[in-house]
């Protein structure tokens, strides 16, 4: 499924390996003979940007009221997909996106630790990228970065260049460091600023990396990964005001239908679609009766301060004379979040969103992110694996302003970024014997090229996917059209009998978690 260019026939003749094995008796990845052979290659540079926790319709160019201006613009100048798949929960997507394997075939099978390290049987984007001549940062959440350790900043430190994050799972405080979650800075432990914004942080390190690279000609690979919005909902008073003011003068059900309009408008979602009662009339939890406009206005500020940064992303990259060739990716790593485990009561006196509170986003809050979808982070559902997708690159899209309708996965960018980059995916890593990607390259769409893969078949542990037809596990298996039925609300198991056993035989030679 990995479409990888061709090497040259001078390239593999015996005696060219024999020169280079003299030379460098220990090249780490076998394609780092097409990166550095092929100088007319104008490799891109690459962005990955992903929140954690964010819903389908939490930006504005998916529907949303929530302010992001620089997202916006990228997607109008851009690529927007409208069936971006993710993997329902952080571990796991974060071990596909990195790996371009399944979750479970590489250490994240379910019943197994979100936090815990990768098999030996992959290798990760920064790992493949730096190997191959790439100057590599990441920022943020630095989970699975590398294929060791990576609570380890040594480990991390092997591979890539220039870091800055936490290497223990969600943000715990947006303002300060946590016990339990130490922040690390360039291979050490890093003594976080207390009262500082952790989106801010991620920002200024963005722009300090981007302007180290202003006089170099090597490309970059830089991953940012964004604490926001995952909960505790904590934002600056002086954003969370405006959304305030604006929800309470509309209710959450009226802004779900706006948003749907908007997204059957845009062409993201088809005609017809209506909404779950399930979703417009979530069980009551405690986040819809304590301080629900609150919350809703603290998340929208979130996801405005993401798209802030992004802008200083921009900023930086022209100032750095690197933005008509570099590449921009956002999207989420998996639906919002409906859990309630750490929500706590305002103290008297402190104010809701700032760093002395703790706050989840409930139920409610999480149907609107996830606008028109049903269920959350999580289920298998569309609402908890489907994300927004946007590409970004001025020298390389093609036809911009598309919106592109076919399935695509999370495993799909490291085989997109290899062929881009002009590297071919190893089948070992210092010493690893590696498994084959299961992701396919983006470059087809990116090009607008007519043969896209439609019939395509895409797993998880509870669904399948096999072109229009969707699959969900459960109690008792139930059966979709996706491209009739977007949010899953007409079961059609009973009608369609061998359809159903057709994709569980295709679950079954699919999945396999041992």
């Amino acid at each position: 499924m990995l479409h990888v260019p061709k090497l040259n026939h001078w390239m593999i003749l015996p005696v060219v390996i024999v020169a280079l094995a003299c030379l460098a008796p220990a090249l780490p990845v076998r394609g780092q003979l097409l990166a550095e052979s092929q100088p007319e290659i104008q490799r891109p540079n690459i962005i990955i940007v992903m929140a954690d926790d964010m819903g389908f319709s939490d930006l504005g160019c998916y529907g949303s009221e929530i302010k992001t201006p620089t997202i916006d613009r990228l997607a109008s100048e851009g690529l927007r997909f409208s069936q971006f798949y993710n993997c329902a929960i952080c571990g796991p997507s974060r071990a596909s996106l990195m790996t371009g394997c399944y979750p479970w075939q590489v250490g994240q099978k379910p019943g197994v630790s979100i936090f815990a390290n990768l098999n030996k049987n992959c290798a990760t984007l920064l790992e493949v990228m730096k190997a191959n001549s790439y100057t590599t940062c990441a920022v943020g959440r630095l989970d699975m970065a590398v294929g060791g350790d990576w609570h380890d900043p040594a480990q991390i430190a092997k591979h890539v260049d220039r870091f800055l994050g936490s290497a223990s799972g969600g943000p715990g405080n947006y303002y300060k460091q946590v016990k339990g979650s130490p922040w690390f800075k360039d291979g050490k432990v890093w003594d976080r600023p207390a009262g500082a914004y952790s989106t801010d942080l991620i920002s200024q390190y963005v722009d300090d990396f981007i302007a180290s690279t202003k006089d170099s000609d090597k490309p970059f690979f830089l991953y940012v990964s964004h604490y926001a919005p995952h909960w505790p909902l904590q934002a600056e008073k002086k954003d969370i005001a405006p959304y305030r003011a604006l929800y309470q003068k509309k209710d959450r059900q009226t802004l779900m239908r706006d948003r749907l309009r908007r997204q059957i408008k845009a062409g993201l979602i088809p005609e017809g679609t209506t909404l779950p009662a399930s979703m417009l009339n979530p069980k009551a939890d405690r986040a819809a009766k304590v301080l629900p406009i609150e919350r809703m206005a603290i998340h929208a500020a979130m996801i405005e301060s993401m798209d802030r940064s992004l802008a200083d992303t921009m900023a930086a990259l022209k100032k750095a004379n690197k933005l008509q060739n570099t590449l921009i990716f956002v999207f989420s790593d998996n639906g919002a979040s409906h859990q309630l485990n750490f929500d706590r009561a305002v103290p008297d006196g402190v104010r809701p969103g700032s760093g002395e509170s703790f706050l989840n986003h409930g139920s409610a809050l999480a149907a609107l992110s996830n606008t028109p979808f049903r269920n959350y982070k999580v289920s298998n559902y569309e609402g908890g694996i489907a994300s927004p997708l946007i590409a970004y690159w001025p020298a390389g899209l093609k036809e911009p302003g598309r919106i592109e309708h076919t399935p695509w996965h999370i495993a799909d960018f490291m085989p997109t970024c290899l062929e881009l980059a002009g590297i071919q995916y190893p089948s070992a890593f210092e010493g690893r014997q590696l498994i084959p990607l299961v992701g396919t390259s983006l470059k087809p769409v990116l090009n607008n090229d007519a043969d896209q893969e439609a019939s395509r078949v895409l797993v998880w542990p509870k669904a399948i996917r096999a072109g229009d037809w969707k699959l969900v596990l459960g109690a008792r298996p139930e059966l979709y059209r996706i491209d009739q039925d977007r949010n899953e609300q007409m079961d059609l198991a009973a009608q369609f009998p061998d359809r159903v056993e057709e994709l569980q035989r295709l679950h079954k030679k699919h999945y396999s978690p041992e």
